[in-house]
């Protein structure tokens, strides 16, 4: 990721970090003048809503100290650079900024999952659209045989489930809670700033670091098997067998709904595993202005940080509300598996951490020549020296577990 881009993170980290503070500092003066919503955060349903008010202002002025050394290294590094030794942020200030995002996060109103939930549904959505679009451009007969599909497809489906209904019940439904939702985004974009900037120092550092690194490939794939329990679960209700259902019948709404977040999962569990994939690295050739360009490390970073962090905290209050509500055993640990964000989220962040070194590494590598008027010899040119480079990372990575 680049400096510039982890500068931004550690200013907007410090600004929303006081924006913390100061709601923190509100609400413990003006009790109830911060709107909360129908559920209180993590914190205050474990330690209440004054000291989640002292505790919120703690936060922010923490997340405002770790921007601000973070921005003072940065400005040694900068010197440094110029006689070729600038280093990496200190490992105790990023595990500082990790665990600050947490607690900031963890002051989030309840109900967070539920809302991005929902939210992800039109993000998909949209990234369909614009992915569709884009291959269209670059190949009209096979993007307009697929338009040709999701219109029959939607056409299909709307005879039999209320899809145009699904967009202006989620807008009906967020409106009013515009309040609780500008608090929840403040939160959220704070924490995830502070752990996009620690999670993406590409510099492998340690037994734990090379660690990651080195089984990246099976830590993503476990995060992204996480998504198949729900989606399992939905696509049950297509049967005379539906699983984790509500008591009541599965009316048309209500399977439409269900299918539709569980498409929403799915297509989260395909993003999570795409960062050990080719698609990654770079922009698929199909896509119209952007293939086969190097996909920006900060845009795969950032976003999967703050999925990460509220997939962690979100994770955790489940947990808390499930074992505390008084439900069977059996009820609970079919829940816990079902939506398992407390493993999802940090399996997440330790996934983006090894994909940030890979990307680290992958840009410090030298350009391979290639062979002039002959392609097959610059291919076998190419495919020994990535093999040779793979094996300089393999040593790298066993030198730091030392």
């Amino acid at each position: 990721m680049r400096n510039r881009t982890r500068v931004v993170l550690l200013i907007l980290g410090i600004a929303l970090g006081a924006a913390v503070a100061v709601l923190g500092a509100v609400e413990l003066l003006f009790a109830g003048s911060v709107p909360t919503g129908v559920s209180p955060s993590l914190v205050a349903a474990v330690v209440g809503a004054p000291a989640a008010a002292v505790v919120s202002v703690g936060a922010g002025l923490a997340a405002v100290a770790v921007g601000a050394l973070g921005l003072r290294g940065h400005r040694v590094d900068a010197s440094a650079s110029a006689v070729g030794v600038a280093g990496a942020p200190p490992a105790a200030l990023r595990i500082a900024a990790v665990i600050v995002a947490l607690l900031v996060a963890a002051l989030i109103p309840g109900g967070i999952i539920p809302v991005a939930g929902y939210s992800f549904v039109l993000v998909v959505a949209g990234l369909f659209a614009a992915g569709l679009t884009l291959l269209t451009v670059r190949r009209p007969l096979i993007g307009a045989t697929g338009i040709l599909l999701v219109i029959g497809t939607l056409g299909f489906a709307a005879l039999r489930l209320p899809l145009g209904t699904f967009a202006p019940r989620v807008l009906e439904a967020l409106a009013p809670r515009s309040g609780e939702l500008t608090v929840s985004f403040t939160h959220l974009v704070a924490a995830g700033a502070l752990a996009a900037w620690a999670i993406g120092e590409p510099a492998v550092r340690g037994r734990f670091a090379a660690g990651v690194l080195r089984h990246r490939r099976a830590i993503t794939v476990a995060a992204a098997l996480c998504a198949l329990p729900y989606a399992f679960c939905r696509l049950t209700w297509l049967t005379p067998w539906p699983l984790f259902a509500p008591p009541a019948a599965l009316r048309p709404d209500v399977l439409m709904v269900g299918l539709l977040l569980g498409g929403a999962m799915l297509a989260a569990g395909l993003l999570t595993l795409a960062l050990c994939l080719p698609w990654a690295d770079r922009f698929p050739r199909w896509l119209a202005g952007v293939g086969g360009r190097p996909v920006p490390v900060g845009l795969a970073v950032i976003a999967a940080s703050v999925v990460a962090v509220m997939f962690t905290v979100g994770g955790v209050d489940l947990v808390r509300v499930v074992t505390t509500g008084g439900a069977l055993a059996v009820g609970v640990v079919e829940l816990l598996l079902v939506l398992p964000f407390w493993l999802w989220g940090p399996l997440l962040g330790l996934a983006t951490w090894g994909y940030a070194m890979h990307r680290g590494r992958t840009e410090e590598r030298p350009a391979v020549p290639r062979a002039i008027g002959d392609r097959g010899l610059s291919d076998a040119l190419r495919a020994r020296a990535t093999v040779e480079l793979d094996a300089i990372e393999e040593r790298e990575v066993h030198r730091g577990r030392r």
